[in-house]
Order: C-alpha cells, then sequence, then structure tokens
C-alpha cells in the first residue's frame, strides 16, 4: 500500500480558477472585488494569477462578496487549506527549479497524463541511469552530491506509474529516433528499453512508437504533455481541468484555456494514429535492444 504523496498546486490552480470565476460571474473587476475585502488589487491578481495562496478566511471573504451559496464556499475552503500546504518534493527545493516544482505538482494529481516525446523518454518511464546521464547533461555546474539527489527525485516521481490504489492512466508516444540514442551509453540503453517493454505491461501504461519510416509527423514541433485531473466531489464547482505543458530552454509553458489546449489534444491523436499499436511497438523496442546489443 502506497501513501499519497501531499501535492498544493492543483489545489492552488483550482482555488485560483473558482474565485476569479465567481468574481466574473459577479461582474466585479479585479480592483473592486479587492477593495470590498479591503485589500488591494494586486493582492487579488496574484491569488487569482497562483502566484499567492490564499489564506481560507480570504476565499471566503471573498466568495461571499459574490453571492456564493455557503456549502460551495466550504468546499472551497477545504480545497485552499490543502493549497497551502507543503509538496512531496519540498526535501529537493534547493536543487529543483521553481518551474519543475510546478510540473511536479500537476504530475502528482494528474488522473491521466498523455505524453509526446521526440528526443528523450518521458521522465516517469526512466531508469536510474538513463535519468543521471540525462542530469548530466542538462543540469550545468552542479557538484555530484546534487547530480545525485536530481536524479533520485526523478526516481520518486515514477510512484505516480507504480501506485497500487491510485496510478495515474500515462499514454506515451515516443519518436523512434530516441530509442537509438545511446543516452548514458549502450548498455544503458538496452537496459532502458527492457525497462519500456516491462512498464508497458502495466494495466495503466500504452505505450507507442512512431517508427522512422512513418517520415515527417505532426509531432516534430516539439515534444509536450497534456494532463487532465479528477473532478472534485460536489458541491465544489465543475471547472474545465486539462493543461497542456511544453518544456522551453529555461523554463515551462503551461496553458489551460481549452482553446490553446485542444490543439495539443488533436497533434497527440494523430501521433497515435501514426504510430505502431502497443504490441507492434514492444517488437521494435525488442528489435533495436538486440541490434544494440549486438554491438
Amino acid at each position: 500500500m502506497t501513501t499519497r504523496r501531499v501535492s498544493p498546486t492543483v489545489p492552488t490552480r483550482r482555488v485560483a480558477s473558482t474565485l476569479r470565476m465567481y468574481r466574473e460571474r459577479k461582474g466585479m473587476g479585479v480592483g473592486e472585488a479587492a477593495a470590498a475585502v479591503d485589500h488591494q488589487s494586486s493582492w487579488l491578481s496574484r491569488i487569482e494569477g497562483m502566484e499567492n495562496r490564499p489564506h481560507p478566511n480570504d476565499v471566503q471573504a471573498l466568495l461571499m462578496q459574490y453571492d456564493v451559496e455557503q456549502p460551495i464556499i466550504e468546499a472551497v475552503k477545504a480545497v485552499a487549506r490543502q493549497s497551502r500546504k507543503r509538496g512531496w518534493w519540498y526535501p529537493y527545493h534547493d536543487v529543483l527549479p521553481d518551474w519543475f516544482g510546478q510540473y511536479l505538482g500537476l504530475e502528482s494529481d494528474a488522473s491521466t497524463i498523455r505524453a509526446f516525446d521526440g528526443l528523450a523518454v518521458p521522465g516517469l518511464l526512466q531508469t536510474e541511469e538513463y535519468a543521471r546521464a540525462m542530469v548530466q547533461a542538462l543540469v550545468t555546474r552542479q557538484s555530484s552530491a546534487e547530480i545525485d539527489r536530481f536524479t533520485r527525485l526523478r526516481i520518486e516521481r515514477q510512484q505516480r506509474i507504480t501506485d497500487d490504489e491510485d496510478p495515474v492512466q500515462f499514454r506515451a508516444v515516443l519518436d523512434e529516433g530516441l530509442l537509438w540514442r545511446q543516452v548514458g551509453g549502450r548498455q544503458v540503453m538496452i537496459e532502458q528499453i527492457e525497462r519500456l517493454l516491462e512498464v508497458g505491461q502495466r494495466p495503466n501504461v500504452e505505450i507507442q512508437v512512431v517508427p522512422s519510416s512513418a517520415g515527417a509527423h505532426a509531432g516534430m514541433d516539439g515534444s509536450f504533455v497534456v494532463m487532465d485531473f479528477p473532478p472534485l466531489p460536489t458541491p465544489f464547482p465543475t471547472i474545465d481541468d486539462r493543461i497542456a505543458y511544453v518544456d522551453l530552454l529555461v523554463g515551462a509553458k503551461y496553458f489551460d484555456n481549452p482553446a490553446e489546449v485542444a490543439p495539443y489534444e488533436a497533434v497527440w491523436e494523430q501521433l497515435r494514429g501514426d504510430a505502431l499499436s502497443s504490441d507492434e511497438s514492444d517488437a521494435l523496442l525488442r528489435r533495436i535492444a538486440k541490434r544494440l546489443a549486438a554491438h
């Protein structure tokens, strides 16, 4: 039995979205709403922008101004309390970029993750040695001890896949080219492919490969992730809770507007159609591992 780890990221987003939704329904501007509870507009802007986590009492004061019913207020306050806790990754905060902490929080609470990767194996599927090689290549000017800790953090993330009670549904589409790239050396890559074959047998994991023979495809602009989140029970209001994530050289970009998320979903479905089936992908993985072992 595994214990679900604390993540304040999604609760923070949900509280911010809910406060903004009810403020807009009430027809109040940010400055007007903030003044009604004796604060400046910048205070509310930071809350709605997810820069600050509001105290539950402030959540109640705002929702009362928006004429929200008390059962809903109590539900939102409960989520606001969750948002004020430290994330499970906090012990690694000294080696963790802020933007990656936000990603870990989203990943921790997602119900479904759909990922396309064209350059590297997704973090949730990496072996420790593959992850170490990636960290050494990407994280500069860090000591060996810091590299060890960042590598350990990458591996601890994988509890989301192996959780027996509430595993994330993980759907990955990989470009064949990344499987030939010998990250960490030939033996590390062989072990990484074996790991893909092993984890791909889990009922909550699906791995497909777009073969090189497919030529140009819709994912050639870069890797991305689409996450879905489970709805909260009533009376918490229903909000559209889906995010697209794109890695950048010095950070990341998040999209939560449905009109912005939709193109990523469409591209992912197109890539899935271009990819080999799971069984065909497994056969390709075995052929690649065999070729690597023969050299």
